[in-house]
């Protein structure tokens, strides 16, 4: 391996002008510089990045902490964090927790000792108690996905106003005319997705009866379980509002299963706008997170954090939105507003 003083004796410099040549740094003449760096690149030299970062207390190593991978939402924002961080020559270690607070406690030791910069952590992932030990011990963390109601004041956090996109999925529902909707909800990690959408019922007069709210675990089988049972009933809803895309998918396949058309005989909507809900059939309406914004400022409140910038905002939420598709129209019988 090339090193300095191998540069300093091709081009008859000392190691201290050789340095300053190849750090930009120190008064030297313009002249002996570029000597200096067409030399190491004739010579193959290449610069020592890590010691030059363990010497600024950086190793240039995030780590994005995920609940899980079963939901293709977190790839979705594994990709975008990657391509953020990527953009900032940070490289990103990626920890799955699979929803097991020890575990991810014990894997949070591990990146401890390994001298990860800062982390990103997604909603579910580690215990709240935890993290608020991580912060007081000066570690960098910034909290994505998160419902806000569960963040004490203060704690860095980028999320979506999920109570306001359960109120768009009831106020499209309603407006299309439906009055007997279900819902699937992931408890207790969506409670403020299934509040905005009950406010928007209550608030119509509609009734939300206890058999119409099925609880899931936001996977494709938890969503085809509640589907089930709200077609097993007498009288089935005409609409069902499932708080996660990856449950919405999974009753759509059990109310095809049964014969029923989607969406003629039972309208269907999902939150989250994962990638394959353009590709089913038919295409999922949903209330969409918009993920790539989400990685952006996560990762650049955490490399503020890092580089010591207290000027940048403490939290943000970001705005869901409603995307129309086909999986949604008019009760039966009912004409299309």
């Amino acid at each position: 391996m090339v090193t300095i003083y191998d540069i300093a004796k091709e081009a008859g410099a000392s190691k201290s002008t050789v340095a300053n040549a190849l750090t930009g740094k120190g008064k030297i003449s313009e002249a002996t510089r570029q000597r200096i760096l067409l030399c190491a690149r004739e010579m193959g030299y290449r610069p020592n990045v890590i010691a030059r970062y363990l010497c600024q207390h950086k190793t240039l190593t995030i780590a994005l902490v995920l609940p899980s991978l079963a939901n293709p939402f977190y790839p979705e924002i594994m990709e975008a964090v990657e391509n953020i961080v990527r953009e900032h020559e940070y490289q990103t270690l990626f920890c799955i927790t699979n929803g097991d607070f020890v575990l991810g406690r014990e894997q949070m030791e591990r990146l401890m000792s390994r001298w990860v910069d800062g982390y990103i952590v997604m909603g579910s992932s580690l215990d709240m108690a935890d993290i608020t030990s991580y912060l007081r011990q000066g570690v960098p963390i910034v909290l994505c996905d998160w419902q806000e109601n569960e963040i004490p004041v203060g704690i860095p956090q980028v999320s979506v106003d999920f109570y306001r996109a359960g109120q768009l999925a009831g106020e499209y529902l309603l407006a299309l005319g439906h009055r007997r909707i279900a819902v699937i909800f992931d408890e207790p990690q969506q409670r403020l997705r299934l509040e905005g959408f009950q406010s928007v019922l209550q608030t119509a007069g509609i009734p939300l009866p206890p058999e119409l709210i099925q609880r899931g675990n936001s996977t494709l089988e938890s969503g085809a379980a509640a589907a089930k049972n709200l077609l097993a009933r007498s009288e089935r809803p005409t609409a069902i509002f499932a708080t996660t895309d990856w449950m919405a998918l999974g009753a759509m396949e059990v109310i095809l299963d049964e014969g029923l058309r989607i969406p003629q005989d039972i309208s269907v909507i999902g939150l989250d706008d994962i990638v394959i809900s353009a590709h089913l059939r038919p295409p999922l309406t949903t209330i969409a997170i918009p993920k790539s914004q989400l990685a952006k400022e996560a990762t650049e409140l955490l490399l503020g954090q890092i580089d010591g910038n207290k000027a940048m905002p403490v939290s943000h939420l970001a705005e869901p939105y409603l995307v129309l598709r086909q999986s949604t129209t008019s009760p039966p019988g009912q004409d299309q507003p």
